[in-house]
């Protein structure tokens, strides 16, 4: 609750700071927010021709790969957008954080809003494919709520700990890209948790993004509903790692404009 108090205080500069991160993003841009959509769906395409024409193995089970594919890089992409431009976004705004006070968890908050108006675009790529392959939905989908709600949480817990250390560290910035690397190939993208064994599912869910997106997965193309007990797992989980991230962020941020 702190932070929405927080933040409900410089509402109006919170809008400003998203409506200014998503026109600079586009702005001079020939394509304007098609970019939005370009991502994901050459990512899909990529990896249907792959596990299509080159890789013979069949990764997506009855479904099509495409949707397969897709309903998963909508998650990932706002997860790792937002991660590209919350952790450098504290230095590239040195001259603010210097000049006049805020709060600063306003400046990463403000790509992470940016990346989920991106992700609404690129939804409705995956509304032409639920349409074009009469993928049928199920009451389940409802559970796209409670867990995109997670992914919001976990994607601005991990942002505003990696944002404060960057300050400090610059390595955490060098590191990035190499972690989102790491972090794609060990969520759910590619495979399917169903085709692997216990004790690799058992590591994988150490990533909280492997619950996430593949039930985001389930709810929209399988019409599976979540398993309960392992909701409430990772709930706690995302919560504390919220928790401690923001504690963590109010007590750095006092000697942000100093070290910056």
């Amino acid at each position: 609750m702190e932070m929405f108090k927080r933040l409900y205080r410089y509402k109006d500069l919170f809008f400003i700071f998203i409506f200014r991160e998503f026109t600079i993003r586009y702005r001079h841009s020939v394509l304007g927010v098609i970019w939005a959509i370009i991502q994901p769906v050459s990512m899909m395409v990529l990896f249907t021709f792959v596990f299509t024409y080159l890789v013979n193995f069949n990764v997506s089970g009855e479904y099509p790969k495409m949707i397969f594919f897709y309903s998963a890089l909508l998650p990932w992409t706002f997860f790792s957008s937002s991660l590209t431009y919350s952790i450098p976004s504290l230095r590239n705004h040195y001259s603010l954080i210097t000049k006049i006070y805020f709060p600063r968890e306003i400046i990463p908050l403000s790509g992470i809003a940016t990346a989920f108006v991106d992700y609404l675009i690129a939804g409705s790529i995956f509304v032409v494919l639920i349409l074009l392959y009469k993928i049928p939905l199920t009451t389940n989908i409802i559970w796209l709520i409670p867990l995109f709600i997670l992914l919001v949480l976990f994607t601005i817990s991990v942002s505003l700990l990696l944002s404060s250390l960057n300050v400090y560290y610059r390595d955490v910035n060098l590191a990035t890209r190499f972690l989102i690397q790491l972090w794609f190939f060990g969520s759910p993208i590619l495979y399917s948790i169903d085709k692997v064994s216990i004790k690799l599912k058992l590591l994988l869910f150490l990533n909280p993004l492997t619950f996430i997106i593949e039930n985001m997965r389930r709810c929209m193309i399988e019409g599976r509903g979540v398993v309960l007990w392992q909701l409430l797992i990772v709930s706690v989980l995302i919560l504390a790692l919220f928790y401690f991230s923001y504690k963590f962020f109010i007590k750095t941020e006092r000697d942000f404009a100093d070290v910056i």
